[in-house]
This record gives C-alpha cells, structure tokens and sequence, in this order.
C-alpha cells in the first residue's frame, strides 16, 4: 500500500521539469548529499519531487551495484515534446498513470476508482477512505496519514483561491487544469468530466495502455463506464460522453465499436503500441 509519500507536498509546476533535466543528466543525481540544494528546495520537498515523477511513471528505478533512476519511454517522450508539462493531454495521461497503481498512491486509486459519490465534502472522504484501507490492507494506515493524503489530493486538483493572496502568492499545481475536481462551496466539491481538444487521443492510449497491462482484446461498454482503471471512473465521464468518444474513435483510429441488444463491445483487432500512438499526437497535433 503507498499512503503519505508525498511527504505533505502536492504536486507544483515545475517540479516534474527539474526532476526530468537532472535525472537525463544524471542517473544517480536523487542519491547525491546535496541534490536538495541542486532544486532549490528542502531535503522532504526532494523526496516528494522524486516521488510524483515515479507516481506518474515518468522515472523508473534500476538497481545494480548503485540505485539509479532513468526516464522511461513515457518520460523521455514527455521530455522531447512537453518539457515544461504544459499540456493538458500530457497532464491528462500522467493523471492516469498516478490513479490506477492501488499500491503507489493508494488514495487516488481509491478516490477516482472506487468513490462513487460524485459531489462530497472532506468529512465524507475522510470516512469512507478509512473505511476502504480497513477493509483492503492488512496492516493499519493511521487516519492522519489518510487525512493528509485527502488534503494533498483535493490541493493538486481543485483550483487555488485568490482570496486574500495575489496569484503570485498561490502555488499552483499543474493538475489543476484538467478540472476534474471543483470547490463548490467551502465545504462541498464536485467530480467533473475530463474535457479538452485531445479527449480522444487520451482515452484511447489510456485503453492501450489497460488493454496492454491486463492482456484482454477486448473491453466492454460498462466496464469502460464503471470498472476500475477504465474512462468513467478515471476521467468521471458519463455513459453518453463515452459513446460519444467511442464514436469519434472508430473514424479516427479504426477501433471496433460493436453494439448489440445485450452486449457493447469495444475492439482493437491489430496490435497498436500505446507509445507510438503518443509520439504521433505530440509531433502532429497542436497541443492543449
């Protein structure tokens, strides 16, 4: 189980920049006495840096006669195309990438694959997490570290407020733009859908990406729409929204689409790499 790796600290913009140039530098930069002071940041801010780049797959750890930490082929494509992690679509498979490891970052697996309720307070999250780490792991988690993962996830989603600050005064963190989290009032929050220009690309290379880990052919309609690591859960899309990307797929990318009186079955009949498919949407479509 993965609780409170963060160190407290969600997520900033620009911390997964810093961390990409020196690991490409330097493969053992994270074990040097004094990369902290390379960053700029304190020794626990270092940790957490370290920790959202592998939480978001973009570093993987090999270990020889030293521990070293290399980009991997989503990290170096990430480093090629969007280094300054700017764009949504880049941003929008991270976020999948973080959500669906239940033993890495075991709050935001539960939180965007197993919460169903779409509209919530902090009281209600900190219950039913609770609850959920009682029934799923056999050592116990303490509610503290339950409620500082809940504080650290609504604080990388949900937008910063300006109230009584400037925005130079407000860290921002980069996830914020996928909107997939809003404060409604002081107390209640909403799930929202995932929803910008590349939607599309991003729903069907996190399908390659399922399809490729779990060796299925095929997926179906309520499964996308309600199983874990699938569109509704990860990305709070509605049925009708999903039929309508499915749509737009089958023109785009020849995915199989078939829909019966009793079973709706999404198909990938030829093997498509999912990190071909993501160099192409970097070199040939106009980022968002």
């Amino acid at each position: 189980m993965g609780f409170g790796q963060h160190q407290t600290f969600y997520l900033r913009q620009q911390w997964l920049t810093k961390g990409l140039i020196e690991v490409d530098k330097n493969p053992r930069f994270f074990y040097e006495p004094e990369h902290f002071e390379v960053l700029g940041v304190g020794k626990n801010m270092a940790k957490s840096i370290r920790y959202w780049l592998g939480a978001t797959k973009l570093v993987k750890e090999k270990r020889s006669i030293k521990t070293e930490l290399y980009l991997t082929e989503l990290g170096e494509a990430v480093f090629n195309y969007d280094r300054y992690v700017k764009s949504r679509f880049t941003l929008s498979i991270l976020h999948y990438l973080l959500v669906t490891e239940k033993n890495e970052a075991s709050t935001w697996f539960w939180f965007f694959n197993v919460f169903n309720e779409r509209v919530f307070t902090k009281t209600l999250l900190y219950s039913q997490l609770e609850q959920w780490a009682k029934d799923t792991f056999e050592k116990d988690v303490s509610i503290n570290s339950l409620k500082r993962d809940i504080d650290c996830l609504l604080q990388l989603y949900t937008m910063k407020s300006y109230t009584n600050q400037t925005p130079e005064d407000v860290i921002k963190s980069p996830f914020e733009s996928l909107n997939l989290v809003q404060s409604t009032t002081e107390t209640h929050y909403i799930k929202t859908p995932l929803k910008h220009s590349l939607t599309g690309e991003c729903l069907y290379i996190t399908l390659l990406l399922y399809i490729n880990k779990y060796g299925v052919k095929e997926v179906g309609l309520n499964d996308l729409i309600n199983e874990p690591e699938l569109w509704g859960r990860v990305f709070n899309l509605g049925r009708d929204e999903i039929i309508d990307h499915l749509d737009n797929l089958q023109e785009k990318y020849g995915i199989i689409f078939t829909r019966t009186n009793r079973l709706d079955v999404v198909r990938i009949e030829h093997e498509v790499q999912w990190d071909e498919v993501l160099k192409s949407v970097y070199e040939n479509e106009v980022l968002v």
